[in-house]
């Protein structure tokens, strides 16, 4: 070898002497071994420096052979006149040495260049280098605590590609790893958590989601008294499965933390705030608290034209949602205001038959009825349906909304035979894609009765609208507003029906 060291053969290229193997230090033998050069650096070569930085444990030499032969031929003329083939050969063969990266490492190495690659949208390059990284990592005993890093790293990609039953296979590896290898670096604990809570809502399992969300939400609370940095992504995303699920109380309660957390640390004018005020307005919403939702709003919209500008399909996204806000609260004018204004831009930068075009036609549709332009409204809600029609076909929830909301509009412009054919529309479908007793499914019945009375039909109005009351108690309870006004409308009917 060069140098004059011997140099032990391993499967896997030549392992670095071990120590006491020669009499020389690992820099002599590093220095000695490289005195006639190392030639260029290649793909996964390190330099000379980082090796006598690194150590014998961290790296692994390897050496490029190079054969130089000449070859001689003579001709040879012996006594007697016979001839005869002289051959000489001469050669040279050089050993070059390089040297390459071993153990933890290499792991940590292809580690980063995994996340150099997945930051840079290069999945494929990033799977390569984190699959290598892994491999690696079950070579080595004890396995090292980044194995958990690239498993983690690997099922955020399988998660990005949509490969949905490898990325939570990834990420539950991942977890146990970080449980086995690492139990104290409870950050990194909890950011494996909420990756794998995050794979869990892919996937629709969101009680499992909301086990890992909670989970790292309590680790983060306990460290630092609460001021982790990841503390409010944790609420979040603790939020957003919460929300799923349908309990929208616990949603705003975490969203509610969130904005504290960041507000605090970002301060009140941050952009990472708007996604938050976005969905504490979708959440109160759901819980019927318009007027706290118009105010979350409004601070969205100032905060979106502020970072992203008045034209913005975002900006326009949440003026719509501030406009529906405003409807629910019957201030009417404010909504033709909001949404109006939404739909202009929602036109120029998602185009004029985009799906939330339609849903904004549709709200505006209504807050122009409430605000007594029926004709209007009317027209709003015709051209949302085309919209409907070609994007989601004839059959979807979305069209029985808009037909109930034109049924209604018609209704108010007297028109109980144009009413009726809307909300025979909208029942069939709600009565299939809801089901016959759904609260959407009953309201829409409960509307189809009245125009039914309105045209004479009495006795089989009063037996859609009983049918109503009873979906609408049994699902909504007897204090909902739709409940209310249903018992309201059929105790109508009925004292009508006597006085007649």
């Amino acid at each position: 070898s060069s140098g004059g060291h011997r140099i032990p053969e391993s499967s896997g290229g030549h392992r670095i002497p071990e120590p006491g193997f020669c009499q020389h230090s690992w820099s002599e033998w590093v220095q000695g071994t490289l005195s006639e050069g190392s030639g260029q650096q290649g793909e996964g070569e390190i330099s000379v420096e980082e090796a006598l930085a690194l150590g014998p444990d961290s790296c692994r030499v390897r050496f490029r052979s190079k054969l130089s032969l000449s070859v001689h031929a003579f001709c040879v003329i012996k006594e007697g006149g016979q001839a005869a083939l002289r051959v000489e050969v001469e050669g040279e063969l050089s050993l070059q040495p390089w040297f390459q990266l071993a153990g933890r490492a290499a792991v940590l190495s292809l580690y980063k260049s995994a996340r150099a690659h997945f930051s840079a949208g290069d999945d494929l390059k990033a799977l390569e280098k984190c699959e290598e990284s892994l491999v690696v990592a079950d070579g080595l005993c004890p396995r090292p605590k980044e194995m958990g890093d690239a498993l983690q790293l690997l099922g955020a990609l399988h998660l990005r590609r949509k490969n949905l039953a490898l990325a939570v296979k990834c990420l539950e590896r991942a977890l146990v790893v970080r449980k086995m290898l690492a139990p104290k670096e409870e950050s990194a604990l909890a950011a494996t958590l909420l990756a794998l809570g995050s794979a869990y809502v892919e996937t629709g399992s969101y009680t499992d989601a909301l086990r890992c969300h909670q989970l790292a939400v309590n680790i983060l609370e306990e460290q630092e008294n609460g001021e982790s940095p990841a503390l409010a992504s944790a609420y979040h995303g603790l939020a957003g499965v919460h929300r799923a699920l349908g309990s929208h109380g616990h949603a705003l309660q975490f969203y509610k933390k969130c904005l504290e957390h960041r507000e605090a640390k970002l301060g009140e004018s941050h952009p990472l705030l708007i996604s938050v005020l976005n969905n504490l307005g979708a959440a109160s919403q759901q819980l019927s608290m318009h007027r706290e939702a118009v105010k979350y709003y409004q601070r969205a919209v100032e905060l979106e034209t502020t970072h992203y500008g008045a034209e913005h399909a975002t900006t326009a996204a949440t003026l719509a949602n501030l406009g529906a806000a405003h409807g629910q609260l019957k201030e009417h004018r404010c909504a033709v205001t909001c949404l109006a204004r939404a739909l202009e831009v929602q036109e120029q930068t998602c185009g004029k038959e985009h799906p939330s075009v339609a849903t904004t036609l549709h709200n505006l549709g209504n807050s122009l009825a409430g605000a007594g332009k029926g004709h209007d409204a009317a027209k709003c809600h015709w051209r949302a349906l085309r919209i409907w029609y070609q994007s989601v076909g004839p059959a979807h929830p979305d069209i029985a909304a808009t037909l109930h909301s034109l049924g209604n509009v018609y209704r108010g412009l007297l028109d109980p035979i144009a009413a009726a054919k809307c909300f025979e529309g909208a029942l069939r479908i709600r009565e299939v894609a809801l089901g016959p007793t759904h609260p959407e499914t009953a309201r829409t019945r409960h509307c189809a009765a009245l125009v039914g009375c309105a045209l004479g039909e009495q006795q089989t109005a009063l037996q859609e609208l009983q049918a109503a009351v009873n979906s609408l108690m049994s699902s909504l309870g007897t204090k909902h507003p739709w409940s209310l006004q249903a018992k309201i409308d059929i105790d109508a009917l009925r004292a009508a029906a006597l006085g007649a």
